[in-house]
């Protein structure tokens, strides 16, 4: 099983513009899906070490959590290693409109409380709370 993720990814050399794919809870619906970086370093021969041109990133990935661009976009020269970002960070500063803009909560009991995420902080839940439960926060 290892050979056959092996021979599916190939391995990044340092210096390679990537493509990480950003879970939807980290973007707004407007944000791009993807983000460019590029990278950095490589660590005991299955993580990698990736930065975007606002910071390096504070996580290490393995090689099926991104795909290798064609064509090197970002240049090792042209990110910033003294900054430590998040992948929301990084999402958010290529943000056209400013990142992701809303809460979720899971809530089980109607959002009645202020354990409520949504409203602890003073919003409206929306559809992308709780599915088919009714809320008193809507």
């Amino acid at each position: 099983m290892l050979r056959t993720s092996k021979q599916k990814f190939q391995p990044a050399n340092v210096g390679e513009t990537v493509r990480i794919r950003v879970p939807d809870v980290d973007r707004s619906k407007m944000d791009p899906q993807n983000i460019l970086a590029v990278v950095l370093d490589i660590v005991d021969n299955d993580f990698y070490k990736l930065a975007t041109k606002n910071g390096v990133i504070n996580r290490l990935y393995t090689r099926n959590q991104f795909s290798v661009c064609k064509e090197n976009l970002i240049s090792i020269t042209d990110v910033q290693r003294d900054v430590q970002i998040s992948l929301r960070e990084a999402s958010t500063s290529n943000s056209l409109i400013g990142g992701q803009g809303y809460k979720r909560c899971n809530c089980k009991t109607k959002c009645t409380t202020k354990k409520c995420k949504c409203r602890n902080v003073g919003i409206l839940c929306s559809t992308q709370c709780h599915d088919s439960l009714s809320c008193c926060n809507k």
